[in-house]
């Protein structure tokens, strides 16, 4: 019998199973109450996704802790995770492979970091010191072979390149790297790995070659330069195996970005405009996108695989960006200047989430490791092809290529050790043999030379590659061998000590110099006969010939030592350097890209130096390598090669021109005392030059060589004209703005109406600091941080460079007056930022005269002027920043606003409702004010933001701004701020720090100055009451003038037979009109005369207007006087007889008679004044004289 408690707890149990059977158990849907609920509440379970859950009830709600699986790593920011109402977990996984992820590389450490990421590309921003360094590196770029669990890295500082082939995202000892490859340049060397056939590719700016190897080889030998011809500086490196593709960037005369498939071929450029250094590149095989990041243009870009849909997508400011990675929807930069990460969407470049940075780490390098960045749905072409040494997958199949050294055998797999061995490498003479070794040896000296020839008492070597021979001089003979043979042969016997030795590779001439001799000689290979090219010299020795140039330089010893120089064949002889210029000059050598001359030379301080200049002995540069005596020069694609002599051998320094140091230097081992050396490269072929070579293709602008052929290309903003060399652009005269693009120094005209854009034909200026438009002269104003201002019309030509005096300062901001031309520009003291200095405003006429009307002045940053009013208005910051008024000559200063905390820059007026607008550029925002300083507002902020720029039109004002490392050029209502779009979105634009706008519409003038300068010889000054002259700095205005400055030659105001115009100020120049004197009149088309500084033009501007008159007017004039005077002496004589006789009848006197003899008596006197300046004619009788005016004077 059950005891009541048993009963009890009975009758529970089968209500309870009641109720199960009654509940439709499905995941937290269990409506149960009471002791059922507590029996059966729904648990998460243990485990979420690759994780276990720790520590927790699992309830639904519940809040748990877990910890990641081996070999699995938290998602970014997920610590914890909550058991849903239905028994699940509201996250799938919490837990991400540790083994997928990016790779960065960085300074300051040994340690490969590695950053897990989800799926999605999301990073979690916990960086894991992976890989440990067992010696100091600075791995300059990375990449990974996720399929074959290897990672590759570069290392700076022992130039070679590492392979780990066991690696891991997560934390991990010392792992094993193993060298890969070595001997490459001390250089910005990119890497890139082919993921599909397992190769790596890297670049090598100083050796100017593309290189590939296999790296499912277990030994280091299986390289091959894979592209070397038309490279200048290959710099960044990606691949697509997807596609077949092979991208680089080339930072050389011509900066651009090229593609060819993996082995080589097709290769062809896809950018080449608006570049500086792009030293990151990554391929999107999703979207065909490929993703680059230019440090000298500071922005984060994209093109099509065909080069196209250029896109910019972030702009940064005082930033080096250097690599770049790109995996789903993110793309991972790095900048090196700020030591930080960026993540960014690929479509338009906003941050995905927080920059990564740490301290005391500059992150270098980036790559991603994870199979969705490396898939392999791409067939493999080379499995089981059978390649012997490198196999390649392009889109048709699969491509053999051979190591260096070895060609292809007829199966087109195997690979034959070539007859021609070598084919690229140092040779180098010592006394008793010819020797060679690897070319690694200009960056690493372990590689062990291979001695060739047997000589005896080598001094000098000069090589044709063309031909594989190394020809050679001892104190008596030249000789030649072949590379790959041991057997040398004579070419001729020497008279004297031979003391130069030279190749021409066009003619396949030697040309040598003797000791103590007074020529240079000249043997024909062909023909085996040897001729004098040039006598009269003193010793010449260390002779160069540059064949492409066809001329030749050697040292001479007369009088001290000096470098001389002719043409070819011996004419145009001159002296390029003297001995004020050099000490003991020896070994000539040449850079042929860069045209310039390299030789050694010793200071008065027992320095040695490699100096170098222009072919024409200008720019002299010098490079204070070591304190050994130097021997020996060789140049080879860029670097510098030198040899000393040293107790243990020989001494020898690689220095790198570009770096300006040293990569390798040390007692080069097992050579004994090195006599002479030289480089063989059997790709430098010196009787071919690419198309580009000379003269640029004939191109104006780009070229680009397509093996033996060039195709001419024009820069951004123009385009090539028909005859397929120059370019031009087509500028529009009205509505437009001008851009000054201080990335690429350009100057750019964007039309107002359709946005077009076109180029302002003209070189390269240097660093744009703000530039205007002259309609009343069509010319583009512009100024650099250099104290010149520069002007050019529209289409490009006539450019003008006005220096001035200060030569400390330079222009910044700049205003025209529309109605004279004068240019007003603030400047600024080239120091203004690290001393305390005083700067200006101030004009300059058209004809280039300049007078300063405001000074001490802190930092000028904004500037206009309104003509119709006479006003000036400028802002000045620093102690204090003001808004200030003057008359236009610079009188009547007037403080019109005080502008507190603020930093006022880039002016502008808006002439239809008189307001001024101005940049804060201390908290990004533009504001304003009426031309009397009231009514000061904000329109507009921009917080985050760089403005750079500000002008208007048609009540729009235009502003080039930077946000968030983004620069754009915007357009804001000035009426409704938020009717802002973006304007002329094009990628190709760099930094704007200058902008202006001109257009007829907005006009404006000052009537009076507009026409012939007011009347002023040098400056027409509009004020606020009329308009004032005034001269250049330290002239004043002619005594009594109001118009003419005294140094101011001035034509006569009468010259007959015209009068000028009082009106006019008859300097030169001066279009005056005239009146004609009486007799005359003016020319028939003859209404003004030119002064040209001392008379007019035309000279006879009045013609005769009586017939009467001859040709003689001299003449005609005097006959007409002479008559007058007759008949006035007549009519004195009748009045004065009759005069006399009525007195003496009146007196009772008889009459008297006055007889012809007593007329020509002494009481009887005629003075005539006749001609063109007669005056009078009088007559004196007796006491009586009357002249021709009617006067009568009794006496």
């Amino acid at each position: 019998m059950l005891l009541f408690t048993e009963k009890m707890f009975l009758l529970i149990f089968i209500w309870i199973l009641l109720g199960i059977k009654r509940a439709n158990i499905e995941g937290a849907d269990v409506r149960v109450t009471g002791l059922r609920k507590y029996l059966l509440i729904t648990r998460c379970p243990l485990k979420v996704g690759s994780g276990i859950v720790t520590s927790c009830s699992r309830h639904p709600g519940a809040i748990c802790n877990f910890t990641c699986d081996a070999g699995f790593y938290p998602e970014l920011g997920v610590t914890s995770v909550i058991c849903g109402n239905n028994g699940q977990w509201a996250r799938k996984n919490v837990c991400i492979e540790i083994n997928r992820g990016l790779i960065a590389s960085s300074t300051n450490t040994k340690h490969i970091y590695t950053l897990p990421t989800a799926p999605d590309g999301t990073p979690s921003l916990d960086l894991i010191r992976s890989s440990r360094f067992p010696l100091d590196v600075r791995l300059l770029s990375v990449d990974g072979d996720y399929i074959l669990k290897q990672a590759y890295v570069y290392d700076y500082y022992t130039k070679a390149i590492y392979k780990n082939t066991n690696f891991s995202i997560g934390p991990s000892g010392e792992n094993e790297w193993a060298i890969l490859y070595r001997g490459l340049s001390k250089a910005y060397v990119k890497l890139a790995v082919d993921w599909i056939s397992h190769n790596i590719y890297w670049t090598d700016p100083q050796y100017k070659w593309i290189m590939v190897q296999s790296i499912l080889e277990n030994h280091t030998s299986t390289y091959r330069v894979l592209i070397h011809e038309d490279l200048e500086g290959p710099h960044a490196l990606a691949i697509d195996p997807m596609e077949a593709l092979l991208f680089w960037s080339d930072i050389g005369t011509f900066i651009k970005i090229e593609v060819s498939s993996l082995s080589g071929r097709n290769r062809k450029s896809l950018l080449f405009s608006n570049l500086l250094r792009p030293f990151g590149l990554a391929a999107d095989h999703v979207d065909r996108r490929l993703y680059f990041n230019d440090a000298g243009r500071e922005t984060v870009e994209s093109i099509t695989y065909e080069g196209k849909e250029r896109k910019i997508l972030l702009r940064g400011t005082d930033s080096f960006l250097f690599d770049i990675a790109v995996y789903k929807e993110y793309l991972y930069v790095t900048d090196i200047h700020n030591d930080e990460i960026y993540f960014l969407n690929k479509t338009n470049g906003k941050e995905l989430h927080e920059k990564l940075s740490r301290e005391d780490e500059i992150y270098l390098g980036v790559a991603v490791f994870h199979p969705d960045a490396q898939p392999t749905s791409a067939t493999d072409h080379c499995v089981n092809y059978g390649c012997e040494h490198i196999c390649v997958t392009e889109k048709d199949g699969a491509t053999c290529l051979c190591k260096d050294g070895y060609s292809l055998s007829h199966d087109m797999k195997s690979c034959a050790l070539n007859t021609e061995y070598f084919h690229r490498g140092l040779i180098f003479s010592n006394k008793s043999s010819i020797c060679i070794v690897d070319i690694r040896v200009l960056t690493d000296f372990v590689f062990d030379p291979k001695c060739i020839l047997k000589t005896n008492g080598t001094k000098n070597i000069i090589l044709d590659t063309d031909q594989r021979q190394i020809i050679f001089a001892n104190d008596t003979a030249i000789y030649f061998a072949m590379v790959d043979t041991s057997e040398s042969h004579r070419l001729t016997e020497l008279s004297g000590i031979i003391s130069g030795l030279a190749w021409d590779g066009y003619d396949r001439n030697v040309y040598w110099t003797e000791m103590n001799g007074d020529s240079i000689w000249r043997l024909s290979i062909q023909s085996e006969i040897a001729q004098v090219v040039l006598d009269g010299l003193y010793k010449p020795r260390d002779i160069l010939i540059l064949p492409h140039e066809r001329l030749m330089y050697w040292i001479s010893d007369r009088n001290g030592s000096s470098i001389e120089s002719s043409k070819i064949d011996g004419s145009n002889h001159k002296i390029i350097l003297t001995s004020g210029d050099v000490v003991d000059p020896k070994s000539l050598s040449s850079d042929p890209y860069e045209k310039r001359i390299y030789f050694l030379d010793t200071a008065h301080t027992n320095i040695s130096y490699v100096i170098s200049c222009k072919m024409d002995g200008s720019d002299l540069h010098h490079f204070a390598v070591t304190n050994k005596s130097l021997e020996k020069l060789e140049i080879y694609r860029g670097y510098l090669l030198v040899t000393a002599k040293d107790a243990d051998g020989t001494f020898m320094m690689s220095y790198s021109i570009a770096l300006k140091r040293s990569t390798t230097s040390g007692v080069f081992p097992r050579t004994g005392i090195i006599t002479a050396i030289r480089v063989f490269d059997e790709t430098f072929r010196q009787n071919e030059t690419g198309p580009c070579f000379n003269l640029n293709g004939e191109c104006e602008q780009i070229c680009i060589s397509n093996g033996m052929s060039r195709i001419c290309e024009c820069t951004f903003g123009f385009r090539l004209e028909s005859n397929g060399k120059t370019c031009t652009s087509d500028p529009v005269k009205d509505n437009f703005m001008l851009l000054a693009d201080y990335t690429h120094d350009v100057i750019y005209q964007i039309s107002l109406i359709d946005q077009s854009i076109q180029g302002i034909k003209a070189k390269r200026t240097h660093s744009l600091t703000g530039l205007t438009y002259s309609p009343v002269n069509d010319v583009v104003i512009w100024g650099t941080d250099s104290p010149e201002l520069s002007i050019m019309h529209l289409n490009g030509t006539g450019k003008t460079v006005l220096f001035y005096d200060d030569v400390d300062y330079y222009p910044t901001r700049f205003a025209v007056d529309y109605s004279t031309g004068n240019i007003y520009y603030t400047a600024m003291n080239f120091m203004h930022f690290t001393k305390k200095t005083k700067n200006f405003i101030r004009v300059k006429s058209a004809n280039g005269k300049q007078r300063v009307l405001v000074t001490e002045l802190n930092y000028p940053t904004g500037l206009v002027v309104y003509p119709s009013k006479g006003l000036l208005f400028y802002t000045d910051s620093g102690d204090r920043s003001y808004l200030n008024q003057i008359n236009m000559d610079g009188s009547q200063s007037e403080v019109l606003l005080n502008i507190y905390d603020d930093w006022a820059t880039d002016l502008t007026v808006d002439y239809k409702r008189d307001y001024l607008y101005w940049i804060n550029y201390l908290d990004s925002s533009i504001q304003y004010c009426s031309l009397a300083g009231t009514n000061h507002n904000t329109l507009t902020q921009y917080p985050d933001t760089i403005l750079n720029g500000l002008a208007l039109y048609q009540g729009y004002l235009f502003v080039p701004i930077i946000r968030h490392r983004m620069g754009h050029l915007i357009r804001v209502n000035i009426s409704n701020t938020n009717e802002t779009i973006e304007f002329a979105t094009y990628g190709e634009l760099g930094t704007i720090r200058g902008i202006s706008i001109y257009s007829s519409r907005m006009d404006d003038k000052n009537d009076f100055c507009s026409i012939s300068n007011g009347g002023c010889s040098t400056f027409c000054f509009p004020i606020k009451t009329g308009v004032t002259c005034s001269c250049e700095d330290g002239i004043q205005l002619r005594e009594g003038s109001r118009t003419v400055c005294s140094n101011i030659p001035q034509c006569p105001e009468l010259i007959y037979p015209i009068i000028v115009s009082t009106h006019c100020q008859r300097v030169k120049g001066s279009s005056c009109n005239f009146t004609c004197i009486p007799g005359y009149k003016a020319r028939p088309g003859v209404d003004k005369v030119i002064c040209n500084g001392e008379k007019y033009i035309p000279e006879d501007p009045c013609e005769e207007s009586h017939a009467v008159l001859s040709a003689d007017k001299e003449k005609v004039l005097l006959g007409i006087i002479v008559a007058g005077v007759a008949v006035g002496v007549g009519i004195v004589i009748v009045i004065c007889l009759f005069i006399v006789r009525k007195k003496r009848l009146k007196n009772n006197f008889a009459p008297k008679r006055l007889e012809e003899e007593e007329m020509s008596g002494p009481d009887f006197r005629m003075n005539t004044s006749h001609g063109p300046e007669a005056k009078c004619v009088q007559v004196t009788y007796q006491n009586c004289s009357v002249d021709i005016r009617g006067h009568i004077t009794v006496g």
